[in-house]
């Protein structure tokens, strides 16, 4: 490690480092505003305001968790668990009803009341006790569930429907779209370049559809300086079925918290005490508020910081801090939000359609660490079963149904993973030196 944790690089290095960390926090997070505008229908306006409230509050958040919270140089980044629950329940909205825009407002609570459970969690001390609920099956299943029910957006967005209002499938749009998914997995399997594997398939792609002529001019900004707006997507409404899958998703990603700081202590050779664990508890709290005040997706903190730091070989927290006090200055300019929205959709997709795999083999991973014996057979399959089987129920079948019941049973991700939950802990419930085992697995 050329620079720890509390080292002090040179100017220069530092500047470098922090330009570094800007890039690596842009190519991390610009595609998820544009998903999120283009499943909820927003106008070119409205999507460059998104991206303007993530930019700012990415900065935020990242700042507070380095200088107060955890204390490591680690990316609050939109958690892919995150705004796959927002393109979910935008679906399963419409199928009774809803208007996205309702949706949105309803997450803005349901970030914050997850938000709520962090905070307090931190506070008590109560991380690293209440993640055990989450066991390798229930983990693997939520993982896997996700994948699926996301599979059908994304390919839909790499095929070109709904690219500039289509409605079928564009062969020139698909094609390109195969070609940055080939750049992309060429570039991850470079040592130098591969944590910008995503920002090359974004920029190249971006570039080749320039040239083509398939972009949309960048629409100019009204305000050259501009504050992020509290409450993007209206006045909160309270909704019994986003609020409770955001319940559910802030307790999933207990664990995310936790061994993302367990990765990131081994790339920086130190070892994270329990007092990190519920600062950095405390602190994702923070964060799921910020997000919920401001609308944009859910936070957390990314296990990617510890790539660019085994990469860089550079720890330290003052080029992190800088590079945050960057992304919020970022923030503040529309014009350059305007700029990054232009990003064509296909290519968004197209360029993280690698990371989307990732969900899945987090999930299969989950499941080889569990003994696949009768029981845990019957557990991870009912539970998937579940979940897959409601996912090709008509949507059109819940339209008649309470909002609650529709989100309930007409969510496959939610249905499946609480299915997992009772058959895990309370049907199949593993007892005595069965259960003392299981947790000294766990840990």
């Amino acid at each position: 490690m050329k620079y720890g944790l509390h080292d002090r690089p040179p100017a220069g290095t530092s500047i470098l480092a922090a330009l570094q960390w800007m890039i690596v926090a842009v190519s991390s997070s610009v595609a998820v505003p544009l998903m999120i505008g283009d499943v909820y229908r927003l106008q070119p306006d409205e999507i460059g305001n998104l991206m303007q409230q993530t930019m700012f509050f990415i900065g935020l958040a990242s700042f507070l968790q380095v200088w107060i919270g955890h204390r490591y140089p680690m990316l609050e980044g939109p958690a892919g668990l995150w705004w796959g629950i927002f393109i979910i329940l935008a679906q399963i909205g419409a199928s009774i009803g809803l208007q996205p825009r309702e949706i949105g407002q309803s997450f803005q609570i349901g970030l914050c009341m997850a938000g709520l459970l962090f905070l307090a969690f931190g506070l008590m001390g109560w991380i690293g006790k209440l993640q055990r609920l989450f066991t390798p099956l229930v983990s693997g299943t939520y993982m896997i569930l996700l994948a699926v029910s996301l599979c059908s957006n994304i390919l839909a967005g790499m095929l070109g429907i709904g690219f500039q209002h289509s409605k079928e499938v564009i062969p020139h749009i698909a094609i390109v779209s195969i070609g940055i998914v080939a750049l992309v997995i060429v570039v991850m399997r470079t040592k130098r370049f591969s944590s910008f594997a995503v920002l090359f398939g974004m920029v190249i792609g971006w570039a080749l559809y320039a040239m083509l002529g398939w972009t949309e001019p960048v629409r100019p900004a009204e305000q050259v300086v501009a504050w992020p707006t509290i409450f993007f997507w209206g006045t909160p409404r309270w909704d019994w079925g986003v609020v409770l899958t955001s319940m559910l998703t802030g307790f999933v990603l207990l664990t995310n918290l936790v061994t993302s700081m367990v990765v990131m202590g081994k790339a920086t050779d130190t070892v994270p005490t329990e007092e990190q664990y519920d600062r950095g508890g405390v602190f994702t709290g923070v964060s799921h508020i910020l997000s919920g005040l401001g609308g944009v997706v859910g936070m957390i903190p990314l296990s990617l910081a510890a790539a660019v730091i085994q990469t860089t070989r550079i720890a330290s927290r003052l080029p992190f801090m800088l590079a945050m006090v960057g992304i919020m200055v970022i923030g503040l300019f529309p014009h350059v939000a305007h700029f990054l929205a232009a990003l064509p959709t296909p290519v968004a997709y197209a360029a993280m359609f690698i990371s989307y795999t990732q969900l899945i083999g987090f999930g299969l991973r989950d499941y080889v660490n569990v003994k696949l014996d009768e029981r845990s057979i019957m557990v991870g399959g009912s539970s998937l079963l579940v979940g897959i089987g409601v996912m090709f129920v008509p949507s059109a079948a819940w339209q008649h149904m309470p909002p609650l019941v529709s989100f309930l049973f007409g969510n496959g991700l939610l249905l499946g993973v609480i299915v997992c939950l009772l058959l895990e802990h309370v049907v199949f419930r593993k007892s005595g030196e069965d259960a003392r085992q299981k947790d000294g697995h766990a840990a």
